[in-house]
């Protein structure tokens, strides 16, 4: 009942716990004069009844209260891929929109409601090199709009309103934490039971968005284009594991310094996709792979079965990368160069220890 309300009703669920506690802490209150031995008494219950309502009140109000400092991409850095957004979730979306790349295959979007929207909602569109490196203008513009769905839908986060429910609880155990506070203490004794509901219903939620934004990606725009899509993604997301994550991992076993940055090497087995007998043979073993039920995904196979495919079609390889057409060289370089930097570093500090 209480994922059921925070679906429903976002951060406002949490007024189902504030009424009846402010009730019990006026009652409380109006022993004061006429029992105050029992107002004493029963102060260690409605105490912390009232000063967790509290704390639950303000978390309704001020969860979000910061907005991020995500600085993105400049429209000058990556002209295309501003423009396909665009188009894609019209003019007034994408002006309230920051786009940032990311190293890893894959494109995400989430949204931010700062006070509740009174100082404006965001969307924070991230895409990553990778994802441009194996894709082109026709497909990622299907992935765009897969992402503008998410936001149709009001799905962002996972469910928007599930999402905020729980940054409420994030707000609260940030100013109240447990172990150290006995508001937050008791708060999470009473919901820590919960964490497991709310990880299952994420999941189940994020599942079924998944699947009908892969729908409205295929009825928006091209529908075989849309399947090309995902399938393109697939195939990378097996080649790129044979290719660079699992060599990756073996040769950390043991190394004394960094060995060369996975996205450097990523952009590298980019270039193998371009042989239709490696796309093709990858597409059809993403296709086979299982369905973890533990995943925020469905499986490749349940996704374009989705969109009426009983088997994987056979793919053409891309001519010209998204990421040559939708992002300058100057600022894939500049980007490119930070993430490697920035896993180099981390990793020799990793080695060090």
């Amino acid at each position: 009942m209480i994922i059921a309300a925070g679906r429903r009703f976002g951060r406002f669920a949490v007024l189902f716990y504030i009424v009846p506690a402010a009730i019990i802490f006026c009652a409380w209150m109006s022993l004061l004069d006429s029992h105050p031995i029992w107002l004493i008494t029963s102060g260690f219950v409605a105490m912390p009844i009232a000063t967790t309502a509290l704390a639950f009140l303000f978390g309704t109000l001020f969860a979000g209260f910061r907005r991020s400092k995500t600085k993105g991409v400049s429209e000058a850095e990556a002209p295309g891929l501003w423009a396909l957004w665009r188009t894609v979730a019209g003019p007034r979306r994408a002006a309230r929109t920051v786009i940032s790349l990311e190293n890893n295959l894959n494109a995400s979007v989430r949204e931010e409601r700062t006070l509740l929207g009174l100082l404006g909602n965001r969307l924070f569109l991230t895409v990553g090199i990778p994802l441009l490196a194996v894709t082109d203008e026709t497909t990622l513009t299907a992935i765009l709009a897969h992402e503008d769905a998410h936001v149709r839908n009001k799905d962002t986060n996972g469910g928007l309103n599930l999402a905020e429910f729980e940054n409420g609880f994030g707000f609260v155990f940030e100013y109240a934490p447990p172990g150290t506070t006995i508001t937050g203490s008791l708060l999470h004794a009473a919901i820590g039971w919960l964490s497991g509901s709310f990880e299952r219903e994420e999941i189940r939620l994020s599942r079924e968005a998944e699947i009908k934004a892969d729908r409205h990606a295929a009825s928006s725009g091209d529908a075989e284009q849309a399947a090309r899509a995902l399938l393109l993604v697939a195939a990378a997301d097996v080649h790129f594991k044979e290719a660079v994550y699992d060599p990756l991992q073996h040769e950390l076993r043991g190394a004394l310094r960094p060995p060369r940055p996975p996205l450097d090497r990523l952009l590298e087995a980019a270039g193998q996709l371009r042989e239709p007998a490696c796309l093709n043979a990858c597409a059809r073993k993403a296709w086979k792979s299982p369905d973890d039920e533990k995943s925020t995904h469905p499986s490749w196979a349940q996704r374009l079965a989705a969109l009426g495919y009983s088997e994987p079609p056979d793919l053409d390889p891309i001519a010209v990368t998204a990421l040559s057409t939708q992002v300058t060289s100057s600022a894939a370089d500049q980007h490119i160069a930070e993430f490697d930097a920035t896993w180099t570093a981390k990793m020799a500090d990793y080695l060090q220890r």
